[in-house]
């Protein structure tokens, strides 16, 4: 059904006035489809749920409603039910990227683009499907973009330079640019002079983990630790869930103290387990567990 204007109108959205005669406005004239319509429209849903229109009951299109979502649900209380757009403003859910790594695997087709190839799923407040169709965007040298996406605008690569998108001129790394319910981070793009991409493609899971284990790591004499920096790529700043250690002391090994086992997170890209001590040994061997969570 469309709208159906005051009888005469030339506007097809003109609204219905009351007559006001100190003001010698007359009153709107409604055109039979006016009035007609709606009830045809109602009474469509209540013949379709089996109900017998009756002008003693006033409830009637409501029954239908719920009788008609009881069919297509297998009944139950209509009061446990949500609609789609409730559920995603409302539902406290991450962005779900549905491969086994939680990436979207967004590349550089030539110099100077970027593109989100088509096909891949993910799920925005863990209950509405999207698929990635293919995006392209272009790319200008020696900048730092983040690739992002809302239910709004879709896909759109920001510069970290522009005022609009980053007004306190943050660092890339802050916490600030993770991903949200609302607003997904999905790579981060890094032009060389020669407008040539490097791209990290970021993890987007409602639970995201990494498990980092260092078998062994040789140490000189001193105060250490000195642990690799490891790879996490999430699109969410993790943080340190559980760390543990363990030290094997060479033959020359004299004296060995271990002040604790910890985890120091950089950023949402790198971060770097942490174990502090003394020795007297030129050379030390240990292991290392850090368990990082978003």
């Amino acid at each position: 059904m469309q709208y159906n204007a005051p009888y005469g109108s030339a506007d097809p959205n003109a609204g219905y006035v009351d007559r006001n005669m100190a003001a010698a406005t007359k009153g709107s004239i409604p055109p039979a489809a006016a009035i007609e319509y709606p009830q045809r429209e109602i009474m469509a849903v209540i013949t379709a749920a089996g109900i017998t229109g009756s002008n003693g009951d006033l409830t009637q299109l409501l029954q239908a409603i719920q009788q008609l979502i009881d069919a297509a649900t297998g009944s139950g209380d209509t009061s446990n039910y949500v609609l789609m757009p409730a559920a995603r403003a409302r539902l406290p859910i991450f962005p779900e990227v549905l491969t086994s790594d939680g990436r979207i695997p967004v590349f550089a087709p030539s110099t100077g683009t970027v593109r989100v190839p088509a096909g891949y799923d993910f799920l925005h407040r863990g209950i509405f499907a999207i698929t990635t169709v293919q995006t392209d965007f272009v790319t200008v040298a020696n900048k730092t973009y983040h690739l992002r996406w809302n239910p709004t605008n879709g896909f759109q690569l920001k510069d970290l330079a522009d005022g609009a998108y980053n007004p306190a001129a943050l660092p890339e790394a802050d916490f600030s640019f993770d991903s949200s319910h609302d607003n997904m981070l999905v790579a981060r793009v890094v032009t060389s002079a020669g407008n040539v991409a490097t791209i990290a493609n970021l993890a987007n899971k409602d639970r995201l983990q990494l498990i980092s284990e260092k078998t062994t790591w040789e140490e000189s004499a001193g105060t250490y630790p000195a642990s690799p920096q490891i790879t996490i790529n999430f699109a969410r700043t993790p943080v340190l869930r559980f760390s543990a250690g363990s030290v094997e002391l060479t033959p020359n090994a004299e004296r060995v103290t271990v002040w604790g086992y910890g985890g120091e997170t950089r950023n949402r890209y790198t971060a770097r387990p942490v174990v502090a001590g003394t020795r007297d040994s030129t050379y030390i061997n240990g292991t290392h567990t850090a368990v990082f969570e978003a």
